[in-house]
């Protein structure tokens, strides 16, 4: 027989900061790991705003021409290159990365409009913004030709050098503008990779002790046996509650943290609409009190059974959950908004005040004690995540003592 500690021994150690259950850290677990919440890093957009310098390349067979652009432009927040011919602006193309190019006309062994062909044959350089500078003939065909190689505009000499100046700028301030977002995107990347790594480490190393406190507590149960009542009895069961709570929380972190990998990885099946609430509602199966309507239209409409199976699923669950009488009402209905279905989500429950609208959108948020109704405060956060993920969005029209409609758009 195992020997584990009495249980007077147990509960004397545990349980006065256990017994009054409103005011217990648990009420809401993430207090017990609140201090986590500083692994994530903080993104903003000052993240990416840091000191890029662009690039401008001038290429012309003349030198003097050379100097006197470079001289114009000078005062551009930019870096300056300067090359005498095609193969030159070629070579220093493969070694940089530029914001825009001038590029002269008329040069011997390759001319400018060969020397743009060239560059929108190599995928490193298709795209730069070409500005073609000439003294030719101010013909159309000329301006055409430039066009239609892939030249964003084309100046004659001799050159205003407040409008090239101006020219200039727009494209130095769009490729800055465009490193912004990248660098953007990518800090964004490395702060969702943080938090899936944050969420797995929460969902796997933290259930480990909970696992513990679980067969720890079946042991002292089976030790225990028949003389384990009343009180004693009463602090089992919600100590197991709460390992039960906590376990459901750290999963739902987990899947929150996911959603945009998942999305990318699933497999879009169609499903006719009303086949997918009625494989919703078997895989919920609510009690038989309640009644749950599927409008018409929805057998009318073909959609992708995920994700939006689990935004449907945790509007309805949480419809069901959250109300006050024995034989409630849920509706679920969809419209069309042209581009995009607009579903609906109505039921009879105890209602939401306005001020709560927003806040029961955020992550471990319930307005209602634990202790009172289970569940980790994700679903609506979870719901509300996936919609943006996918391009849509959600609104609450709700009052106190008159149930709820939940509203969302969701992309054809």
């Amino acid at each position: 027989m195992r020997q584990v500690p009495t249980i007077s021994s147990i509960w004397s150690r545990s349980l006065p900061c256990c017994c009054n259950y409103e005011n217990h850290p648990l009420e809401n677990p993430m207090s017990q790991i609140s201090t986590a919440r500083d692994v994530v890093p903080r993104v903003t957009t000052d993240s990416a705003k840091t000191d890029i310098q662009p690039n401008i390349l001038i290429v012309d067979d003349r030198k003097e021409n050379l100097l006197a652009t470079e001289k114009v432009l000078r005062n551009l927040h930019a870096t300056i290159f300067k090359t005498t011919s095609g193969n030159e602006a070629l070579s220093q193309m493969l070694r940089h990365k530029f914001a825009v190019v001038l590029l002269d006309v008329q040069m011997p062994e390759m001319d400018g409009f060969e020397t743009a062909m060239l560059m929108q044959e190599e995928e490193s350089m298709r795209g730069t913004p070409i500005i073609f500078v000439t003294a030719i003939s101010k013909e159309d065909q000329y301006a055409s030709r430039a066009a239609d190689i892939g030249a964003v505009d084309y100046v004659f000499k001799p050159v205003n050098p407040d409008i090239l100046r101006s020219k200039v700028k727009v494209y130095l301030d769009l490729y800055v503008q465009r490193e912004q977002i990248v660098k953007l995107n990518t800090i964004l990347q490395q702060s969702n990779d943080e938090l899936e790594r944050f969420a797995y480490i929460c969902s796997h190393d933290l259930k480990s002790p909970l696992r513990a406190i679980q067969n720890i507590s079946e042991w002292i149960e089976e030790e225990l046996g028949d003389t384990l009542q009343g009180k004693s009895r009463q602090y089992m069961d919600e100590l197991r509650k709460r390992v039960q709570r906590m376990e459901k929380l750290l999963d739902d972190t987990l899947a929150y943290a996911r959603i945009d990998r998942k999305r990318q990885a699933e497999e879009n099946e169609i499903v006719n609409g009303k086949t997918l609430m009625e494989d919703i509602m078997a895989l919920m199966a609510p009690p038989e009190s309640f009644t749950v309507k599927i409008g018409e239209r929805l057998g009318q409409i073909n959609v992708n059974r995920l994700p939006l199976q689990q935004v449907l699923y945790n509007l309805v669950n949480n419809a069901i959950k959250h109300c006050d009488k024995e034989a409630g009402t849920v509706e679920i209905n969809v419209e069309d908004g042209g581009s995009l279905h607009i579903f609906s989500v109505r039921d009879d429950g105890i209602g939401i005040a306005p001020e709560y609208h927003q806040r029961i959108f955020e992550m471990f948020q319930s307005l209602n004690p634990r202790d009172q109704r289970e569940g980790s405060g994700m679903g609506l956060a979870i719901v509300k995540k996936i919609l943006v993920t996918c391009g849509g969005e959600i609104t609450l029209e709700s009052e106190p003592g008159q149930g709820a409609l939940f509203r969302f758009t969701w992309p054809k």
